[in-house]
């Protein structure tokens, strides 16, 4: 369908004051996509060239669409907040002299392009000079509702409504399909509200109806163009959005475990014959490969799973990409651009950064790895930890192929561990390691014979009133501190006298003998 004779208007310029927020609603992220980037990419497939009327948060909201390269799209500024007549208005400049112009609000994520081509082959197929998207909705609350006249129809705000016109179930959906020329001659005509001063552009359905015009009122499903302006109806649309992803995915192969408490962004892709568990949030740019597991309570964002991979419960990937055959987690955590080539292993409570990590290397419990390569068929030990940071820059740690670091290794980088190196459990490893070397770094261990029964005989305990005395000065006060000497004492020792050097500080008590 040719759509090169249209320009689209988006009105992006509330305060979003229900929201009760300092941003902007048309900002808050909806399944990894911003609000008002929905209808913008709706309308970029189209190929129809756009207008976006900033206000509030403007510098925000054009920074945030500069981010995604829409294609052709201008924005013009609404000074103050006059309405949508106004805000219609302050965009004639970028009209051209295109067929029709199309308006929409900012906040309609649920509009596709398939809506977008029925409105436009509908307009043209009746000749319309105005058409506009109605829908039926049970509680229609702050929504204007479309009034059938003698003439045609016109659309009256709830808030100007009459009782019995509240009842009206026929809401506006803010979507218009509207002859440019004949709007230009119209925008500046626009009544002001007595009441609120602001010029409201749903005018110009009674207006093109009093004129004799067509008006073509086209009734769509409410869910196609639900509007957001509540916390809550954010949610909603949030809903409805997740679970066609859910279904979509379902349709290709994919198991959910309860559906219902997965949270999936739209740019998110899966392979089939992949399970997706309890509670998982799959973010961003993620892609997870054929056959996969995914367990429960896991976030994987802006990440690339392979084949065959299982990423076990309650482990958070971010930025990283899995090769196919790995094994992450339970309770992992990798990020800032990790690499796990194909069949590597990375176990419980291991969090790994900046790292890269070669084909069928492990490392399986308590282990820190930051800024590190390591090569293929390496074993990383229990409590195996890089020290890549000194207070002021980071530094880089390089094991080679085939190596083995022993549990408990404390690697001081920068540092090089050659291929087929050892380093001994425990080991602080300072200085590189040469290949097929075995490094030990730790204190050599020493065994005293005897030395129990000498700590018991050092151990004094309080004992009651009469037994031997020590007298000491505490602060100045003279003191009596009683203790009995455990062990066996030789009949010299009984008769010296005793001296200890105590030093006491207020009410301490604890003595060292």
């Amino acid at each position: 369908m040719a759509t090169n004779s249209i320009r689209a208007i988006v009105l992006a310029a509330g305060k979003s004051s229900r929201f009760k927020t300092k941003k902007s609603k048309l900002l808050f992220n909806i399944c990894g996509r911003t609000m008002i980037l929905y209808p913008l990419k709706a309308l970029d497939a189209l190929g129809i060239p756009m207008t976006a009327v900033l206000g509030h948060q403007a510098d925000e909201i054009e920074a945030e669409v500069a981010c995604v390269g829409i294609k052709d799209i201008a924005f013009v500024l609404q000074d103050e907040p006059r309405g949508t007549g106004h805000a219609v208005a302050c965009s004639q400049s970028t009209w051209g002299d295109v067929d029709d112009i199309l308006i929409l609000n900012g906040d309609m994520p649920l509009v596709s392009t398939e809506l977008l081509q029925y409105i436009i082959q509908e307009h043209r197929s009746k000749n319309a000079t105005v058409t506009f998207l109605t829908a039926m909705m049970m509680d229609p609350k702050n929504y204007g509702r479309v009034i059938e006249t003698g003439s045609g129809y016109e659309i009256i705000e709830a808030k100007d409504c009459s009782p019995e016109q509240l009842e009206v179930a026929r809401i506006n959906a803010g979507v218009y399909l509207i002859n440019r020329a004949w709007l230009e001659e119209q925008i500046n005509q626009l009544p002001v509200s007595s009441v609120t001063g602001e010029v409201y552009f749903t005018h110009v359905v009674a207006l093109a109806s009093q004129q004799g015009k067509v008006v073509h009122a086209l009734p769509v499903a409410y869910d196609d163009v639900r509007g957001i302006n509540t916390l809550q109806e954010l949610w909603e649309v949030e809903q409805i959005i997740r679970s066609e992803l859910i279904r979509h995915w379902m349709a290709n192969g994919v198991r959910f475990e309860l559906a219902q408490s997965i949270h999936l962004d739209v740019n998110v892709t899966i392979g089939a014959g992949s399970f997706i568990g309890t509670g998982v949030h799959l973010l961003g740019d993620t892609t997870i490969g054929e056959e996969s597991w995914v367990g429960a309570f896991t976030i994987v964002e802006d990440s690339v799973v392979g084949n065959n991979t299982m990423v076990h419960s309650h482990t958070v990937v971010q930025d990283s990409t899995l090769g196919d055959n790995v094994h992450v987690g339970p309770f992992a955590r990798l990020r800032n651009h990790v690499k796990l080539d194909d069949y590597v292993d990375v176990g419980n409570f291991v969090e790994l950064k900046r790292t890269t990590i070669g084909t069928k290397s492990k490392a399986k419990h308590l282990t820190y790895l930051g800024d590190c390569t390591v090569g293929k068929h390496v074993n990383i030990g229990a409590g195996t930890v890089t020290c890549n940071y000194d207070g002021l820059k980071k530094y880089e740690t390089k094991i080679a192929d085939y190596s083995f670091i022993g549990s408990n290794n404390t690697i001081i980088a920068p540092m090089s561990i050659g291929p087929r190196a050892y380093t001994a459990a425990g080991s602080t490893i300072h200085k590189d390691v040469p290949e097929d070397c075995l490094a030990i770094g730790r204190s050599r261990q020493e065994n005293k014979d005897g030395y129990a029964e000498k700590l018991l005989k050092k151990q004094v305990q309080p004992v009651d009133k009469d037994d031997n005395q020590l007298h000491c000065d505490a602060s100045g006060k003279s003191e009596a501190v009683r203790f009995n000497f455990k062990g066996a004492l030789k009949a010299d020792e009984q008769q010296s006298a005793c001296q200890v050097d105590v030093s006491l500080e207020k009410d301490e008590r604890n003595i060292t003998l």
